[in-house]
């Protein structure tokens, strides 16, 4: 039974402290100005976390945090450490998450056009990774805010007045994926051909709709929206 009293009790919000949190704060090239290679001796000589704090606001006075795997770097054992130690706080606020507004679970194959079904329970989300061969894991979680865009990309090509468009709706919502680790020296690095599958938490349904006609329809594959990257250490864009 959930608690609306204490919907996000403070305890759920404050992430596990990082056992590396002196170094979060050294300097690292940026990505442009130096290869993959370059800043991953960087990370191991110097002990720099290949991850950052992360923020998403719940309300204008309340926000969580969680730790979010930089791409690019290698991940230290302290960050995998930090990464699966704070798994059960942040899937106590996912599973709330999917009681309250239901998620849709995904693979890359899935279908996403028109109505979904959803889960309320976390537990079945985590039979869906399983079943995808996610038996150990951890996850990635990007917020997106609400987006309003104009979209001509499902426009009849044939069609050349230009108000035979969209405009597309993407409701706030939380997108989690999940990811495996391979070893590699000096700690992990995410697999990069990877198995997609994810969850998607919203807030409302996704759709496009028609300028000439005022049609509606959902579509979960509309991909406008960008996550909100609110971080810590301040350096990180």
């Amino acid at each position: 039974m959930i608690d609306f009293d204490s919907f996000l009790p403070e305890e759920l919000t404050i992430a596990l402290k990082h056992p590396l949190e002196q170094n979060l704060d050294l300097p690292i090239p940026d990505p442009q100005s130096a290869s993959v290679e370059d800043i991953r001796e960087i990370q191991r000589r110097d002990r720099i976390p290949g991850v950052v704090k992360r923020f998403i606001f719940w309300d204008a006075d309340t926000f969580w945090e969680y730790w979010w795997c930089v791409p690019g770097r290698i991940l230290l054992p302290e960050d995998v450490q930090v990464l699966t130690g704070d798994r059960s706080r942040v899937e106590s606020i996912i599973a709330k998450l999917i009681w309250l507004f239901g998620g849709f679970c995904f693979t890359k194959d899935s279908h996403r056009n028109g109505e979904q079904l959803p889960v309320h329970d976390w537990q079945d989300v985590l039979q869906f990774a399983q079943q995808q061969g996610f038996e150990s894991y951890l996850l990635d979680i990007d917020f997106m805010p609400l987006t309003i865009k104009r979209d001509s990309r499902h426009s009849n090509p044939s069609e050349k007045n230009i108000d035979a468009s969209y405009i597309a709706v993407e409701p706030a919502h939380w997108h989690i994926e999940f990811l495996q680790l391979i070893p590699t020296m000096g700690g992990f690095e995410l697999q990069e051909q990877k198995t997609v599958c994810s969850c998607q938490i919203w807030s409302g349904k996704p759709f496009l709709k028609h300028v000439p006609s005022g049609i509606s329809s959902v579509r979960y594959d509309l991909w406008i929206a960008r996550p909100m990257n609110i971080t810590q250490p301040s350096w990180f864009k």
